[in-house]
């Protein structure tokens, strides 16, 4: 029996073998191989991108076509008649835009209108204070009682009130300085209210030479006045002549045709002869 069942499980193991049904670690190994691509394929176009929007252009800031001026430095000008002059770099001048030739006679030619547009004190002596401590002195004096802060055109002109292109320190110690300047202002306002310059003739000659202006307006007209004939003066009361010295023949008058009188008195002295002309006693 058993070995009828050896030589059926023989046989089927031969047949199994035969077949190719044996294990599978016996089979040959399989390599799968993708097909080939075919030339004729159709190859799909890429996508179509998607629209671009164009930034909007964004402006340039404006810029000025120079760079910013360096600060203005410098110290007083002294002509060569020794007037100070502001320095123009620094100081140009500025006037206020609210006096105008039309309303001169509501504004700077109103009594103590000035004075209702002074700026404070507090702020002209920092100013001045900064100024001088920058270099803009007289001689390198920096004490700032020696210096009064200007309006180089002045209010009473249409001046500037704050604008520190119209202020400078001007010094009270040169021989022409502050107050010789205020003269000429004096005498310019005069001008202007009185209608003999006009408002920009005057503001002009202050800004460009104070001192010119001086010369123009004040010392040309004192020149002017020196040179006028002096009014005649009442001619002088000649002083009596002295009387003659009395004769020594005795004589009591001396009468007019030059004769003598010997009469004891001078009624009837000289009777016929024009006159008395001097009676000695």
């Amino acid at each position: 029996m058993n070995k009828a069942i050896r030589s059926i499980t023989a046989l089927l193991a031969a047949i199994m073998l035969l077949s190719g049904c044996g294990p599978a670690s016996n089979r040959p190994a399989t390599t799968s191989l993708s097909s080939p691509t075919s030339s004729s394929s159709t190859v799909s176009s890429p996508p179509t991108p998607a629209a671009v929007t164009t930034p909007k252009t964004v402006a340039a800031p404006t810029m000025s076509a120079a760079p910013n001026p360096a600060p203005a430095t410098g110290g007083i000008t002294v002509n060569a008649a020794g007037a100070v002059l502001p320095n123009h770099a620094r100081t140009p001048g500025a006037v206020n835009p609210a006096v105008t030739p039309a309303n001169i006679g509501r504004t700077i030619c109103v009594s103590g209108w000035t004075a209702t547009i002074r700026p404070d004190s507090s702020y002209t002596t920092e100013l001045k204070v900064q100024q001088l401590a920058s270099g803009y002195t007289y001689k390198g004096d920096t004490a700032k009682g020696d210096y009064e802060e200007d309006h180089l055109i002045s209010l009473e002109l249409g001046g500037a009130t704050s604008a520190e292109a119209n202020l400078w320190p001007e010094p009270y110690k040169a021989p022409e300085g502050a107050r010789v300047k205020d003269v000429v202002e004096n005498k310019l306002h005069s001008l202007v209210c009185d209608h003999a310059i006009s408002l920009a003739t005057a503001q002009k000659a202050i800004a460009s030479n104070w001192w010119v202006a001086y010369q123009t307006y004040v010392g040309a007209a004192a020149a002017n006045n020196q040179s006028s004939p002096a009014p005649a003066q009442p001619a002088p009361v000649p002083a009596p002549a002295p009387a003659p010295a009395q004769p020594g023949n005795g004589a009591t008058a001396l009468c007019n045709d030059g004769t003598y009188s010997f009469a004891a008195h001078h009624q009837g002295a000289c009777s016929g002869h024009g006159g008395v002309k001097v009676f000695y006693k």
